[in-house]
């Protein structure tokens, strides 16, 4: 039995010949890939190299930056220097990858707006940047204080701070993703916490901009439950502004609009060709893939999913062709009965 938040019309097999949504519907069938795009050769080069390329790049970058004495060398403290790499890396990158949607889409239909830009661009601005300020002021605190009175009861330190700095990062990732895997699994499979999750998944297309459409209760809950088991575990400045810089990108590179092919980084990352199927209306496809950067707990507990078939699935929250397009509205969404007709949830 489908979970309740995913009580939708059965879904034919026959994919193929699904009929156009209607105008103005959240449900949007994705185009067949563009063929007009350079030399066959040429693509399928770009697809294979691409996405190596990107996630070696933002990892390595995210060791050699943590490691910068950028406090000392500017004269402020260290919260503003992490502030200040931290917004450095995001707008060296995020343009970057919007140029890399130009230049081998995956989807061509997905590069024209949608009537989404603003409404991405204040998420951008305001849903993470709330969701953070509230956790530093409380939750962040109260686990930076506890993992030190840990540490101190049990005389060692929980956090291997010897290991290799990149040793460091996969860890904390890998830590922060179980934490990720769990709340977001949750949103899926229960009828009130997919009210907040649902606003993610009203994106009409798929691109880098759309990685911050979130409700921020949402984005609060997934920030505490992926960094205060590392705040526990006592994690240093490095190890925790690596992982920042890394998590800060990668959401980008996960949604990104860019044609890459299929890879053994299937198995152990959140690739774009295995985040685009979390995002279909199927249950038998959304309910899966749950990963933020890596794929590994969806191998442990049996939500990966990789269709052998191109991508073709329809985008949107199910049954729900009038949810909210602007931020505020999108925000209120919840408690809208409007919106839910009574609590019944969709995907």
């Amino acid at each position: 039995m489908a979970p309740a938040c995913h009580r939708t019309r059965p879904v034919s097999p026959e994919r193929a010949c699904r009929p156009a949504p209607a105008r103005g519907s959240l449900l949007v069938p994705m185009q067949p890939p563009d063929t007009r795009i350079g030399p066959a050769v040429g693509r399928d080069q770009v697809g294979r190299g691409l996405l190596p390329a990107l996630i070696l790049g933002l990892g390595a970058w995210a060791v050699g930056a943590a490691r910068l004495d950028l406090a000392g060398h500017l004269g402020v403290s260290a919260p503003a220097a992490d502030g200040l790499l931290l917004f450095a890396t995001v707008l060296a990158v995020y343009p970057a990858i919007a140029l890399l949607e130009r230049l081998v889409p995956a989807d061509p239909d997905w590069n024209r707006p949608h009537g989404d830009v603003a409404t991405d661009a204040v998420h951008l601005l305001l849903s993470g940047t709330l969701a953070q300020a509230v956790f530093q002021a409380t939750l962040g605190v109260a686990a930076l204080h506890a993992g030190t009175a840990l540490a101190a009861r049990w005389g060692l330190a929980l956090w291997p701070a010897s290991a290799p700095l990149a040793a460091q990062l996969f860890l904390a990732v890998l830590v922060a993703e179980l934490g990720h895997y769990a709340f977001h699994r949750l949103s899926h499979e229960h009828a009130l916490v997919w009210r907040l999750h649902a606003v993610h998944h009203s994106a009409r297309r798929l691109y880098w901009l759309n990685a911050t459409r979130f409700h921020w209760l949402d984005v609060f809950a997934l920030i505490a439950l992926q960094s205060t088991p590392l705040l526990l575990l006592g994690a240093g400045r490095e190890a925790l502004l690596a992982y920042t810089l890394f998590a800060a990108t990668y959401g980008q590179v996960q949604h990104m609009n860019v044609r890459v092919r299929p890879s053994m980084l299937d198995r152990l990352f959140s690739t774009p060709t295995l985040h685009r199927w979390h995002h279909s209306i199927d249950p038998r496809e959304g309910n899966t893939n749950y990963g933020a950067i890596l794929i590994v707990w969806d191998l442990v507990f049996g939500t990966y999913r990789r269709p052998a078939r191109p991508f073709d699935a329809t985008l949107g929250v199910a049954d729900h062709p009038d949810f909210p397009e602007g931020w505020l509205a999108q925000q209120l969404s919840p408690l809208r009965r409007r919106v839910w007709g009574g609590g019944a949830t969709d995907t």
